[in-house]
Order: structure tokens, then C-alpha cells, then sequence
């Protein structure tokens, strides 16, 4: 097992899968990717579907024994997929495009989640450092 915060997290890697989409990062990636050590990621839907997304952990969990995670657009509506992230216990949440309060990194904390936050900038980066998070991604992106 990894040390530093791949250790935290339970996996080997230092690798996390990005989100694709809702069609494209579903259970067998997910799955595919915590199976091979690296932190798998489910993207969840960008409306609520509260259903949905518990059928999506549950199927993922069917296929690893590994931990692995979702992915929320804080810019679309997400609290009740938030709700079940955290009901089912995933181990890791990353959110993106939008804000994610102390109040809710403490919340998800309290579940047991760890928070990753994605950022697509270095100057974004310090909205969410004071937010208590696990880890703050940046991506590269050529636009």
C-alpha cells in the first residue's frame, strides 16, 4: 500500500481517472481502474437522480472490492446525488465547477468521503485550499 495521501485513500497509484461523462465513466471503468490500483471515478448524472446514482455505486462495488469514488458538477443541480455519495460511504468525492463550502468538505468528512477538488487553474486553487479538502487536482488543458 501507497504512503502520503494514496495511502489515505487506499490505493496504489497516484493516478485519478478523469470523469468523462456520465456515459462514459460508469461502473466497469471505475471499476477497471480501482482493480488496477488507481483511484476509479464514477461521473454521476448532472440532474437529480438519486436512484440512479445508487444503483451506479452499488453495480461498481458488484465489479471491485477496491475503493473508488464519484464526480459532481457543483454547477448543476446535485444535492440529492451529494446525499447518496455520502449515504453509501464512497471514498472519495470530487467536485468541480462551482464552490463546495467548508461546512460541506466537513460534511463529507464526517461520512468518511475524502474531497478532492478540481480546479482548472492555479489561480483558482486558493478559492479551495482553505476548504479542507484532501487534495486539490489541476489539470493541464489546451484551449
Amino acid at each position: 500500500m501507497a504512503s502520503g495521501w494514496r495511502g489515505i485513500l487506499g490505493f496504489d497509484y497516484g493516478i485519478v481517472q478523469a470523469p468523462l461523462g456520465p456515459d462514459i465513466s460508469g461502473p466497469e471503468l471505475a471499476a477497471a481502474v480501482a482493480n488496477a490500483g488507481a483511484i476509479g471515478l464514477l461521473r454521476l448524472p448532472d440532474w437529480p437522480a438519486p436512484d440512479r446514482v445508487r444503483e451506479l455505486i452499488r453495480k461498481t462495488r458488484s465489479l471491485t472490492s477496491r475503493p473508488f469514488g464519484a464526480a459532481i458538477i457543483l454547477a448543476f443541480p446535485h444535492e440529492e446525488n451529494l446525499r447518496v455519495v455520502l449515504e453509501e460511504k464512497l471514498a472519495v468525492l470530487q467536485v468541480y465547477w462551482g464552490e463546495f463550502p467548508r461546512e460541506r468538505v466537513e460534511e463529507a468528512h464526517r461520512a468518511g468521503v475524502k474531497v478532492l477538488h478540481q480546479v482548472l487553474a492555479i489561480a483558482s486553487r486558493s478559492a479551495v485550499t482553505d476548504a479542507s479538502t484532501l487534495l486539490n487536482c489541476c489539470y493541464a488543458c489546451a484551449c
